[in-house]
């Protein structure tokens, strides 16, 4: 390589070893391919020292394998990458993030108005992806000073990240949740939480109560009667619930575990371990179609400054994207949210509009959503209207 470009690329290692030395933190310098195999996101990790020519499928997305098994499942901002001699040929990591960042399906529509609480890690108010979009925030219950995780910075970007949010324009009410190991005091801590949330939605105004609720966590079925409980009662606030769970959605499942884009319907080839996770999760709750999300290879904000690539959407990064497309689809048509079980019936609109596709799987259609729940707010504006007028005849 000429050495010119060679000392170009040896500046940019040493300015970002500097800059991340200043943050407090260093870069973990790696050696071999096998320290890199199965990280699950490189980050803050200098690289310059390896060969990866002949590595290029550690960093694809293997459509016939929808639930990844290993291999690097995405990348930050913060990668001091091999030189280009040394790097697969056509692969460009940097310009694979920033295309990346548009997401997939956004409606002509941006959630104006409409309030969604979020339920997640701690999070940096600052970043200014989404900093606009906070109307309020909750921190820790017990006042804990806990560092912003990669989670909230990747939930917040689906649903409302300027650049890569389907909601960029949506009212965010943030709720901070510490995610403790042991099981009891997990949900002690979520169940609080939701008792604030009801309790800060009690005390709204009626212009300022939350619309939808956006967990990335497990539902119902998976934590104890008493989060069931506080979750029903959101619900008959008049709270839209969307959580990582397919309990919500009968007879579907909606996954960001990547059916989407997934050219194997019949699973054949697949890890006989795979297989099976893909085989209980059709099964779960009668499902007959699953709805594929298209949250794989997406970027979004990290938990500061800076970016996250991941190959792997997951269920957590579906529930802010389905959030965000509610938002956009009862954007000027709160009307909608005056019908008996509206909920549900987005859930219904979610399922009916899916398109298919050539392999025979189903993905999400937010315009097609956005669509059906204008028309039905259309004719209840005409009923209402023809209500109205034979009344004054």
């Amino acid at each position: 390589m000429n050495k010119y470009i060679n000392k170009f690329y040896n500046a940019i290692r040493a300015i970002k070893h500097k800059t991340a030395k200043q943050n407090g933190t260093q870069y973990v310098k790696v050696k071999s391919i096998d320290e890199i195999k199965d990280v699950h996101t490189l980050d803050y990790h200098d690289l310059s020292e390896l060969d990866l020519r002949e590595y290029r499928h550690l960093f694809d997305y293997a459509p016939d394998v929808s639930i990844p098994t290993s291999g690097v499942r995405g990348w930050t901002t913060n990668v001091i990458w091999p030189a280009p001699d040394k790097m697969p040929n056509g692969f460009n990591p940097t310009k694979i993030l920033e295309q990346a960042k548009q997401p997939v399906y956004r409606p002509n529509s941006t959630g104006k108005g409409i309030n969604i609480a979020v339920m997640d890690n701690p999070l940096d108010v600052n970043n200014p992806e989404y900093a606009d979009n906070i109307k309020f925030f909750q921190g820790p219950l017990n006042n804990q000073n806990v560092a912003p995780h990669k989670h909230s910075g990747m939930v917040m970007g689906h649903l409302v990240g300027k650049s890569t949010g389907m909601a960029p324009d949506a009212n965010v009410y943030y709720f901070t949740k510490i995610t403790y190991q042991d099981r009891k005091k997990r949900h002690k801590e979520y169940a609080n939480v939701l008792r604030s949330i009801i309790e800060f939605n009690n005390e709204q105004k009626p212009e300022n109560k939350i619309h939808i609720l956006s967990c990335s966590w497990g539902g119902r079925k998976k934590f104890s009667p008493e989060i069931a409980d506080l979750l029903n009662q959101l619900e008959q606030d008049g709270v839209k619930i969307i959580l990582c769970d397919s309990d919500y959605v009968e007879e579907a499942t909606l996954s960001g575990r990547d059916f989407m884009p997934c050219n194997n319907p019949n699973m054949t080839n697949i890890q006989p371990n795979v297989q099976k996770e893909v085989q209980e999760l059709l099964h779960m709750a009668n499902i007959s179609k699953v709805i594929g999300i298209p949250t794989n290879m997406r970027t979004t904000p990290l938990e500061s400054n800076g970016w996250q690539y991941r190959i792997s959407g997951g269920e957590s990064s579906s529930a802010p994207y389905i959030a965000g497309v509610y938002a956009c689809a009862l954007e000027g048509n709160q009307l909608f949210m005056t019908r008996p079980n509206w909920q549900q019936e987005l859930n219904d609109i979610l399922k009916s509009t899916a398109t298919q596709t050539e392999q025979g799987n189903y993905i999400i259609n937010p315009s097609g959503i956005c669509t059906k729940v204008s028309e039905i707010v259309k004719q209840m504006e005409m009923t209402i209207m023809k209500q109205q007028s034979n009344q004054n005849n």
